[in-house]
C-alpha cells in the first residue's frame, strides 16, 4: 500500500507541468460514486443456511466555485444491503436503507502549477432504517431507526489531468463530530406487540494511528462551465 502510495504522489508530481487549469470562480465542481455487490456464503448445511448479501450505492457531490480556489455546494447520498438466505430475500434478512444530505466547503491551495492541496469540511444528515426478521418464525420483526448528522474534515491533493478533469489523493476519517438517535420496534405475533427503545450517541473520531495509510483515497473530480 505505501509502494503505491508514493508511486502515486511521484507520478504527480512528475506530471505537475503538463496541464494549465484553472479553479476560476463561476465554474462548477462535480464528483460521485456509483456501486453495486452480490456475494454468496455457501457451506455444507442445508441450503437455508446458505446466504446472500446484495449492496446499491450512489452519491453526488455537486458545488460552484465561489470565488478563485474555493467551492461550495452540496452531497446526496443513498445506499441499500440485504444480507439474506440465498434466493429468499425475505427470509432471516438484515436489511438497511440509508439516505443522507448536507453541504460541503472546500479551498484549494496551489502548490506546484497544477498541483494543489485541498481541505474539505462537510455536514451530513443522515436517515437510516434497519429491518431484521428469522425463519421459520417471520412473526418476529425488529425496526431500528436513526436519525443523525455529523461534521468531518478532509484532506487531500489534486492534479489537473487537464482543464476539466482533477485526480485527487485525499485522506478519509481523519476527523469527525457525529450524533445519532436511534429508536427500536420490536414487533412480535400474529397480532403485533410492540415494544419500543431509544437511544443517543455522541462521537468524537480523529483517525491518528499506525495504519492511517490505509485509509487513502484515490478519486476524480470534474470542472464544468
Amino acid at each position: 500500500m505505501r509502494t503505491k502510495i508514493l508511486l502515486l504522489l511521484a507520478i504527480i508530481f512528475c506530471g505537475a507541468f503538463a496541464a494549465n487549469a484553472q479553479i476560476d470562480t463561476g465554474r462548477f465542481l462535480l464528483g460521485g460514486s456509483i456501486g453495486y455487490s452480490n456475494s454468496n456464503f455457501k457451506n455444507t448445511q442445508p441450503v437455508y443456511n446458505n446466504y446472500q448479501n446484495e449492496s446499491i450505492g450512489a452519491s453526488i457531490q455537486l458545488g460552484k466555485i465561489v470565488k478563485t480556489n474555493t467551492a461550495l455546494g452540496i452531497i446526496v447520498s443513498y445506499a441499500h444491503s440485504n444480507f439474506h438466505i440465498s434466493g429468499f430475500p425475505d427470509s432471516n434478512f438484515n436489511r438497511n436503507n440509508q439516505i443522507s444530505a448536507g453541504v460541503f466547503y472546500r479551498k484549494y491551495k496551489r502548490l506546484l502549477k497544477d498541483f494543489y492541496f485541498f481541505g474539505e469540511v462537510d455536514g451530513v444528515y443522515f436517515h437510516s432504517k434497519n429491518d431484521q426478521g428469522n425463519y421459520p418464525n417471520m412473526d418476529y420483526n425488529l425496526k431500528t431507526i436513526f436519525n443523525g448528522g455529523s461534521v468531518s474534515f478532509i484532506p487531500g491533493i489534486s492534479y489537473a489531468i487537464c482543464k476539466k478533469m482533477y485526480m485527487e489523493l485525499l485522506l478519509q476519517n481523519l476527523l469527525s463530530v457525529s450524533y445519532t438517535h436511534s429508536t427500536i420496534v420490536n414487533i412480535q405475533g400474529t397480532l403485533p406487540v410492540s415494544t419500543n427503545g431509544k437511544g443517543n450517541t455522541f462521537s468524537i473520531a480523529g483517525n491518528l494511528n499506525s495504519n492511517l495509510l490505509n485509509n487513502f483515497g484515490i478519486g476524480f473530480k470534474f470542472l464544468l462551465g
